[in-house]
Parts: structure tokens; C-alpha cells; sequence
């Protein structure tokens, strides 16, 4: 039988798990465990559940807990005894009595100077932890348990980090100590520990720093200076005492070799043994997961024969490059006998590692002293070229800047390879074949996610582990940042962890955990932009559509064209920025979150890219019927036709501009972009997203109390209803925009735009003569605002509606009047929208040889004329009335 307490209690039969029940019945389990054996009275696990409140019924439920789990453990491990309880384990059977015995084993070690077996004793006390000891376990026992834990867990820590220290590996857990130094920044032995691994790693400097830091928080949190050891080492570190460095009898140096009594004394000295080949690659993480096909082509260049393979692996902060090429040069490692050379080429104050340095590294790890090196730049880069001739070596270059910091460090002749990471795009290396690193697939993200948070959870959740790996945007890092938090909170759900990520405005705040932080990954990408590449990548972070044409972003930037493409190119190239198509831009979701968070002018962007968005839809519908719907676009003939974003994209741009906050855009143009986008809709599925953003600019205008664009927006609403197939809530909408027209005294264009859509509503639903009475006053309407042309196209929805009671002689005499009149004002548009009509009345006569005349006859490029044309064509074939299959810009006639 064995038990677990460092961690969630649980307990095994020899592979079987079994149910220990509620979480008070697992707390008395617990209480009988860690009493190591003794009886434990029946008043004890009282006092244990509730303290000194227990309910009337306490010593029943005791009673009954003790005896359920006497069902589940068996009465050999857990019986009656004095009045009380007791369990015995057998040796190694429980974590916690394991601990402690391998925490003894490991003092017995240092006292007797075997750090290195000290070490590894230490390691594996530690391993046993699952998280926090008892968690969710209630009473006041489970709670004073936990804190002593918690308490003996950091002692061993610090056992096992002053073990590292005085072995020399201090540079391998300078950033665990910064860690824990920042959890518990009140612990002074922890900050003993952090200066002295930074004072042997020969930064002396942020030793005294993190003094400082200590001591700030001492006096501010407690009002007491440091402790008389935290000075002590403070003073010496200042001296820079010798006897701070690292101990002579340190398992990691090679001791000098014993003297022999039969050499002679005058022996010269032995040759100096060469250095061991340099093996500095990081460790790798255990939990690589996908990667196969960029694993496959990497792998393959980088073992080319009889050449010096370069390979840069370039893509966004956090998407995994380096972990990809630690992993790469490992499993790489056997074919480089000579050496694996390893540099972070990003410094630690955030400035670029001049390659002159990472080459006097390089240099010194072949054995070449520091004072035989030379200084400059040219002449170290040609030594290591001759150091590397002749050798298989392979350079892992982490983090590069650019081509002009890694083209030093190349070498010259065949043999070795040299694998570089860096977010941009280094064009520049010519002799490099690049390889663009993207977020992993869904499976590969969730495999990740499972190997670190374990199968039982996941399989617990699966839809939300799914939806939570779609949060992090499938990053490794911030998969790996939520991991992790998991880990540490085990009561979490997956569920809750989802909950705190849904707001954007605090999504990369929940996405931190120590020294990991997703903001701080993309911060060092943008803090190397330049100020007008900086400011592009905030501007362009604002609009809400998922991704954004090349004249899209130019409108956002109000730049031109060419200087506006140039910039994004330039974000692309520093893996700040995707381009999923030709001229397309878009973000990472969590890298828009980041650019959002830094400020820009929101109402300025949105307001010019609403502004293009008209022009643009004016222009797709043509200069006549955007100037009759009352769209404001200068320049027409100059917009970008057709519009170049989809539905989706236009309307998620009007809900948010609909839900900025006051002052906020103008929503004028917002809602004649949207009136645009609703006549040039010709889906369904169009029109139900164009309709939800409708609903959504709806109730901003009205807060603003804007008559017009109420009207404005519900005439949009209604005929995205009615393209949806509504048409109930299509008439209502109308008639309310109607009723807003007289009430107000709107703009007679829009008044007349909504009779003609009311036309085309009562047309639709086969009220022809209510359809009749809306054309007409449409017509009236045009004509009176001295607009003839546009009066004739209005009359074509009345020709339609004639020819719908079967009045075909009139429905053909309105539309040839029409057509003369458009004629006679240049009018091309609409003269081939009456040519069409009156196609489309002869073809309801069956008369298909005269409508295929009246359409060949028509007018322009007008799209409509080729489809209505072999639209007739089909209908003579198949005996069907064509005029049962109208387009809502047919039955709209004017209005379009």
C-alpha cells in the first residue's frame, strides 16, 4: 500500500487506485499518515476537521469516515487502537516519511564531504512533491500541515541550491535563484545564495544589486536591516574576497594529480593535456513535441556533404525556434565529434552580445588563452576559421539581431554547420536557407499541454483544454506559461484558467509566471523597431477584422500605398506582423493583444478605415446607385473596386466601432458602409452577420440619439433581413425608418431609398399593389429632389411590381420610359438596369427570342445583363418562368 501527501492525498494498491471519498474523510487520512504511526484519538481528528467549533454530530462523522476508509484500505493497514485510530506504512510506502529520510541521508553526506551524493539526495526528496502538500484539504490541521511543508520544502531547495553552488554550477541556477529570490523576497538565506552564484558567475555587479533589492524590502516590509550573514556576505562581496570563489575541492574540477615519490625531481614537466571538445549546448526540454517536417528539412541541409551549411530558423517571440534548434543540435550532436558551440546572442541587459565577444568565447572554449587573443573584430573572426578548419563542429547561434552580428561568427571551409534562431528575417545572409517557424497545430498543442499538466486533467476537461489551447493562440510559450500555473495551482480548473483569459485586456497578465512572461517576449521584439515601424504596428493592431488588405492598411496608417506596404513588409520581416496571402497583413491574437496595450490613436485608425471601406463599396456599386443610397465617397472612379475584405471582416469592423466608447468614431460614415455592404450582399450567411453588426450599430446611434442614422441603419437592417429571408422583421424595421423619415424631416434621398426598399418588401411577399404605391412615391420623391434619372430607375421596382399582377403592357411602357430617360441623362447604369427589366418582362410573357434582344441591347458592362442573358437562355429549355428567380437588386430596382 502506498500513500502520497506532498501533493493531493492519495493512496495505491499495488497499480490500483483507490477512492479515498470527500475531501474531510481524505483530511482524516491524512492527519492518521503524518502521525507517523502513533494512535490518534477520536477528540484529536475532531479537533483536526473543525478546531474549536465542532458540530453536534463531529465524533459520529469521525467515526464514519475512519470506517469507510478502513472498507477501502483494509483492517490490516488502518485499525482501532486505544481509543483512536493509527495506520502503519511500511518503509518507502509513504512520500512524506521518504522525504524526510532522503533529507537525512543528505546531511549525512555533506557532513562527510560527498556534496555530489548529497546532491542527488536532495534531488530526489524534492521529486516527490506534487504541488502543495494536502491541497483543498479543509480543518485547521490541513492548513498548519501545508504551511509546514511548504516551509520544509523551500529548506531543502536551499539545501540543494547551496550543493549546486558549491559543486560550480552556479551559472545553471542563477535564473532559478532570481525566481525564487522574487517569491520569496524576505527569505534571506534564498538572497545569500542568489549573490553568491552571481558573484562567482563573475557578475559582481548585480550581486550588489540584488543586495540592495533585499535589503528595500527588509526595511520597507518590516522596518529591520538585513541579518548580520546577508551583511557579513555583502562586505565581502564589495572586497571581492578570495575566499568567496569557487572551493578548491569542488567535484566539478579536476584535481591535480598526486605527486609520485619514484619521478625524479628533475623531470621536465608533463605536455599540458588538450582541452575536452566543447559540448555547451543547453539542456533540452523534455516535453518537445511536433516539429516533424521542419525537424526532417533542417536536419537534412544541416548534414550536406562537402559544404558549411547555414540554417536560420526565424519566426515570432515564443513560437519555440530555440527550443527547436536545442533540440536539433542534440540529436545532431554524434555527427559534430569536434565540438558543440552554444551562444545566446541577446544579452542580458537587452542589448545585442557584440560578436567580437561571443568569438573570444568560442576561442577559449578550444583552449586559446585570453591574453592570446586578438582584439579586433576581423582578426578574431579569421582565427576561429582557422580553429574550425578541418573540424565538425556545429555553431548554435540563439537569438540573433541580424545578419551583420551573425556573419562574423561563420566558419570558412567544410565541415562544420551553423544553426541560427532570431525573430527576423534574414535576408541578408545569403548563404543561409531560412526556415519560418508558425504556432503548432491544435493536436501538437494540446499533446504539449498534456505532457505537462498530466492526462487526467486534460481528459477531465477536454473542451476546455482544446478552447484553452485556442486562447494561447497554439504559442508554445504561453502553453507553456498556463502549464505551469496549473502545476502549481492543482485546485484550478481548466475551466476557471479559460475564464480568466477571455478578457483581452488582462490575457497577458494571467500569461506570466516567474521570470516567463509572454508581454516581456513580445516587448523585446518591439522595443527594436524603429519609431515608424513602432507606430505602424499599434495603428495596425486596432481595427477588429481578422486580417487586412495592403489599401486597408494604408487608410489605417494614412500613408500611401507604396510607403504603407513598405512598412508592413518591414513587421513581417521582424515576426511582428503575418502575412497569410499575398498583400494580406494580419496578427497573432496574443501579439494584437500586446499592440493594443501599448496605446495608439483608436478613433483616428478606425475612422479613416471606415472611410476607405465606403469608397470602396461606392465604388463597387458605381457612381449613379452610390449617390442615390446617399453614400459620401470623393473620388469614387479612383477607389480600389471590387471591396477587398469580406463580410465578416466589414462587420466586425461596424460592431466595433458601434461599441468604442464616447466621443468614439463617427458613426455617419460607419452606417453608410454598412447600408453599402447590405445592397451589395448576395448571401445569406452575409447577411446574418451584416445584420448582427446592424443590430449592434443600431442601439449606438440611438444612445446618440441620431434620427438619421436610426433610419440609415434599420433601412440596412431590413433589407439584410429580407436577403436573409425574413421578411416579416424586414417590413417592421422599414416601416420604423419610414416613420423616422416623416417624423424628423430626413433627407428626401434616404426617404425615397426606404419607399423603394418597402417596395421591394411588399414585391417579395406578393403585396404588388402596397409594392406599387412604395415605387411611386420613390419616383415622386426623386423628382421632386430634381433628380430625373434616378426617378427612372425608381419606376423600374414599379414595373416589376405591374408585371407581377400581370399588367405587362404597362410594367413594358414604365420600363421603356425609363430606359429613354436614362438614356437621355447618360445614365449608363441605369439604362442597362432597364434594358434587364424589360428582359425580364418579356421572358415573364414567355417571349424569350424578344428578351434575349432587350438584354443583348442593353448597355455597359453591367454584370446583370450576361446573367439575366443566360438566365433566359435556361428558362427556354427548361419551361421556367424567369422571373420566379429575382435578385434583391432586380427587385430593388432604383434602390441599387
Amino acid at each position: 500500500m502506498r500513500f502520497t501527501v506532498l501533493g493531493p492525498v492519495r493512496a495505491w494498491r499495488g497499480v490500483t487506485e483507490l477512492p479515498l471519498g470527500a475531501r474531510q474523510q481524505r483530511c482524516v487520512l491524512a492527519v492518521l499518515l503524518l502521525r507517523g504511526g502513533t494512535t490518534v484519538s477520536v477528540e484529536e481528528l475532531v479537533d483536526a476537521l473543525w478546531g474549536d467549533r465542532p458540530p453536534p454530530s463531529a465524533l459520529g462523522t469521525v467515526r464514519t469516515y475512519a470506517y469507510r476508509l478502513r472498507r477501502v484500505l483494509g483492517h490490516g493497514t488502518l485499525g482501532p487502537d486505544a481509543g483512536g485510530y493509527r495506520i502503519v506504512t511500511a518503509p518507502g510506502h509513504l512520500d512524506s516519511a521518504e522525504c524526510e529520510r532522503l533529507a537525512a541521508e543528505a546531511a549525512r553526506h555533506r557532513a562527510a564531504g560527498r556534496t555530489g551524493e548529497a546532491l542527488t539526495a536532495l534531488r530526489q526528496a524534492l521529486a516527490l512533491w506534487r504541488g502543495e502538500a494536502l491541497p483543498g484539504l479543509p480543518g485547521p490541521y490541513a492548513e498548519r500541515q501545508r504551511v509546514r511543508w511548504s516551509e520544509r520544502r523551500l529548506e531543502l531547495l536551499e539545501a540543494r541550491l547551496e550543493a549546486e553552488l558549491d559543486l560550480g554550477r552556479h551559472d545553471r541556477i542563477t535564473g532559478e535563484l532570481a525566481e525564487l529570490a522574487d517569491e520569496h523576497p524576505m527569505r534571506e538565506r534564498v538572497s545569500q545564495l542568489w549573490m553568491l552564484a552571481l558573484y562567482r558567475a563573475g557578475r559582481q555587479a548585480e550581486a550588489l544589486d540584488a543586495y540592495a533589492a533585499a535589503r528595500r524590502t527588509l526595511v520597507a516590509e518590516l522596518g529591520v536591516e538585513p541579518g548580520p550573514e546577508l551583511r557579513e556576505l555583502h562586505c565581502r562581496i564589495l572586497a571581492a574576497d578570495p575566499a568567496l570563489a569557487l572551493p578548491t575541492d569542488s567535484a566539478d574540477l579536476v584535481a591535480a594529480p598526486p605527486h609520485s615519490f619514484g619521478e625524479p625531481a628533475d623531470a621536465p614537466p608533463a605536455e599540458p593535456a588538450p582541452p575536452p571538445a566543447p559540448r555547451q549546448l543547453p539542456s533540452r526540454s523534455a516535453d518537445f513535441v511536433g516539429r516533424q517536417a521542419e525537424t526532417a528539412a533542417l536536419r537534412e541541409t544541416l548534414l550536406a556533404p562537402d559544404a558549411t551549411p547555414v540554417v536560420a530558423v526565424c519566426g515570432l517571440g515564443g513560437v519555440g525556434k530555440t527550443e527547436l534548434a536545442v533540440h536539433l543540435a542534440h540529436s545532431l550532436a554524434p555527427r559534430f565529434p569536434d565540438g558543440q558551440l552554444y551562444a545566446d546572442l541577446h544579452g542580458e541587459d537587452g542589448r545585442p552580445v557584440p560578436p567580437e565577444e561571443v568569438l573570444g568565447s568560442f576561442l577559449r572554449a578550444f583552449g586559446l588563452a585570453r591574453e592570446a587573443l586578438p582584439t579586433g573584430l576581423t582578426e578574431r573572426s579569421l582565427l576561429l576559421r582557422s580553429v574550425l578548419a578541418g573540424r565538425k563542429v556545429l555553431l548554435v547561434l540563439d537569438n540573433a539581431r541580424d545578419a551583420r552580428q551573425v556573419r562574423p561568427l561563420l566558419p570558412g571551409a567544410p565541415g562544420s554547420a551553423v544553426l541560427v534562431t532570431s525573430r527576423a528575417r534574414l535576408a541578408s545572409l545569403t548563404t543561409a536557407r531560412s526556415t519560418e517557424l508558425g504556432v503548432l497545430g491544435p493536436a501538437e498543442a494540446l499533446l504539449l499541454f498534456t505532457g505537462i499538466v498530466g492526462e487526467d486533467r486534460v481528459r477531465a476537461e477536454e473542451t476546455a483544454a482544446r478552447e484553452l489551447m485556442a486562447a494561447c493562440g497554439h504559442l508554445p510559450l504561453a502553453i507553456r506559461i498556463v502549464g505551469a500555473r496549473l502545476v502549481n495551482r492543482p485546485y484550478w480548473t481548466l475551466a476557471g484558467l479559460l475564464d480568466r483569459l477571455a478578457d483581452d485586456r488582462r490575457r497577458l497578465d494571467v500569461l506570466r509566471t516567474g521570470d516567463l512572461a509572454v508581454e516581456s517576449t513580445f516587448r523585446l521584439g518591439y522595443d527594436r523597431l524603429a519609431p515608424a515601424q513602432a507606430r505602424a504596428f499599434r495603428l495596425l493592431a486596432v481595427p477588429a477584422t481578422p486580417d487586412l488588405p495592403v489599401d486597408a492598411v494604408a487608410a489605417v496608417l494614412d500613408l500611401p500605398r507604396h510607403a504603407a506596404e513598405d512598412l508592413a513588409e518591414s513587421l513581417a520581416d521582424a515576426s511582428m506582423l503575418e502575412t497569410p496571402a499575398p498583400e494580406r497583413y494580419r496578427f497573432h491574437p496574443l501579439l494584437r493583444d500586446f499592440a493594443r496595450g501599448l496605446g495608439a490613436d483608436r478613433t483616428g485608425a478606425l475612422d479613416r478605415l471606415v472611410r476607405h471601406y465606403r469608397t470602396a463599396t461606392a465604388a463597387a456599386l458605381g457612381p449613379a446607385a452610390a449617390r442615390r443610397a446617399g453614400l459620401h465617397a470623393p473620388d469614387v472612379s479612383g477607389a480600389p473596386v471590387p471591396v477587398r475584405t469580406g463580410h465578416r471582416g466589414i462587420a466586425e469592423l461596424i460592431v466595433q466601432c458601434a461599441g468604442e466608447p464616447d466621443p468614439g468614431p463617427d458613426l455617419s460614415p460607419v452606417g453608410e458602409l454598412l447600408l453599402g455592404a447590405a445592397l451589395l450582399c448576395e448571401s445569406g450567411q452575409a447577411a446574418r452577420e451584416l445584420a448582427r453588426a446592424a443590430n449592434a450599430l443600431l442601439h449606438a446611434v440611438r444612445q446618440r440619439r441620431d434620427h438619421s442614422g436610426e433610419a440609415r441603419v434599420r433601412l440596412a437592417l431590413g433589407r439584410l433581413l429580407l436577403e436573409a429571408g425574413s421578411a416579416a422583421p424586414a417590413l417592421a424595421e422599414l416601416l420604423r425608418a419610414r416613420e423616422l423619415c416623416g417624423t424628423h424631416d430626413l433627407p428626401g434621398a434616404l426617404h425615397a431609398h426606404i419607399h423603394a426598399a418597402l417596395g421591394a418588401c411588399h414585391a417579395h411577399s406578393g403585396r404588388h399593389e402596397d409594392a406599387i404605391t412604395c415605387f411611386t412615391a420613390a419616383a415622386d420623391i426623386r423628382h421632386g429632389l430634381g433628380d430625373p434619372a434616378g426617378a427612372a430607375v425608381e419606376s423600374l421596382g414599379l414595373a416589376g411590381a405591374l408585371a407581377g399582377l400581370g399588367r405587362f403592357d404597362d410594367a413594358e411602357r414604365v420600363a421603356a420610359a425609363a430606359r429613354t430617360v436614362c438614356h437621355q441623362h447618360a445614365d449608363t447604369d441605369g439604362e442597362a438596369l432597364a434594358g434587364n427589366a424589360l428582359g425580364r418582362i418579356a421572358r415573364e410573357r414567355a417571349g424569350h427570342a424578344r428578351a434575349a434582344g432587350h438584354h443583348s441591347a442593353a448597355p455597359g458592362p453591367d454584370c446583370e445583363t450576361a446573367h439575366d442573358l443566360l438566365a433566359v437562355i435556361g428558362a427556354s429549355e427548361a419551361g421556367t418562368p424567369p422571373w420566379l428567380s429575382r435578385t434583391p437588386r432586380q427587385d430593388a430596382g432604383g434602390a441599387v
